[in-house]
């Protein structure tokens, strides 16, 4: 598989699942948040991963779905599928899964109560039946893997070109994994939402993998890096830091629905403490104010 861009990085927002009052995917809000990071000026996209409730979804919807996702974006972004499952089987059928949609590239934690040896090997047995690249997500809570380990994989599988590193504390270990394998993979990515964007780029980072709701201001944060002004970046970052620190699915999907992506707010489990109340609603506002002028497409509705 040719790939169609050779180098993965910025900001990929990552699609929370959208449902439908009967509990299914709802595939048309999916499809509108795919447009939506094609439209504000995201590097790439991510589904499923944890934004995306992988692990309430189950193959036949999942597969179907990045189907709709591809449609959409229709090549305009890199989209990259996430195959974390319940076991190592089930992520090489996502993984073959990809490979048969044209996916641009692969994401996947070894399942959860597993060991790094298992990882590991998880790795090269999606190198088998998927011949893009594979990004490696190392989290704390789904077998991580040392910086040693990383760089054993990466040296091991050339189809290894990317990190995503998020064990906290996330940019000690972006400084680790940059150490290990820094001249040997394309783009070490960050995690953790966004919130410590500034010190993963300035430990080596050069991506970052959030929630799409806000990715656009965050690609913004990016580029204002790139280009040499990390005073504007960490400003900007700032200014948008109060909202991004309250992320939870709830606030992912309200988000969504005021910029007016998201049509419906219904959920597979119930948010529970994390549900929005009145009070939340109104603070979210007003800090929308404040990044207001940082936002060219989708702003905010009213409530």
């Amino acid at each position: 598989m040719a790939p169609r861009f050779d180098h993965l990085k910025g900001v990929f927002g990552l699609l929370p699942t959208p449902y439908t009052e009967d509990y299914e995917i709802h595939t048309p809000d999916l499809q509108a948040a795919a447009e939506f990071c094609c439209s504000t000026g995201q590097h790439g996209i991510v589904w499923p991963v944890m934004v995306g409730e992988f692990y309430f979804l189950g193959e036949q919807e999942r597969i179907a779905n990045l189907d709709a996702v591809l449609e959409t974006v229709n090549g305009r972004l890199p989209v990259i599928f996430g195959c974390s499952g319940v076991s190592v089987p089930q992520v090489l059928t996502f993984a073959r899964a990809a490979q048969s949609a044209g996916a641009d590239a692969v994401i996947a934690m070894a399942p959860a109560r597993t060991t790094a040896a298992i990882a590991m090997d998880m790795y090269r047995r999606i190198a088998d039946v998927y011949d893009g690249p594979i990004v490696l997500q190392n989290a704390i809570d789904y077998a991580p893997l040392t910086g040693e380990q990383v760089a054993t994989v990466v040296d091991e599988i050339p189809q290894v070109e990317y990190v995503k590193e998020e064990r906290p504390p996330g940019p000690r270990h972006i400084s680790e994994v940059q150490r290990m394998v820094g001249d040997k993979v394309k783009t070490i990515f960050g995690g953790m939402g966004g919130r410590v964007l500034p010190e993963e780029l300035s430990r080596g980072a050069n991506g970052c993998m959030p929630a799409c709701e806000f990715a656009d201001v965050l690609a913004k944060v990016m580029e204002l890096w790139w280009a040499g002004d990390e005073r504007g970046a960490r400003a900007l970052h700032q200014r948008l830091l109060p909202l991004i620190i309250r992320e939870k699915h709830s606030f992912m999907r309200y988000v969504l629905n005021r910029r007016g992506v998201f049509t419906s707010l219904h959920e597979r489990a119930p948010s529970g403490i994390n549900a929005l109340d009145t009070d939340d609603k109104r603070e979210i506002s007003l800090l929308a104010q404040e990044i207001a002028g940082d936002i060219d497409a989708y702003p905010f509705k009213p409530e």
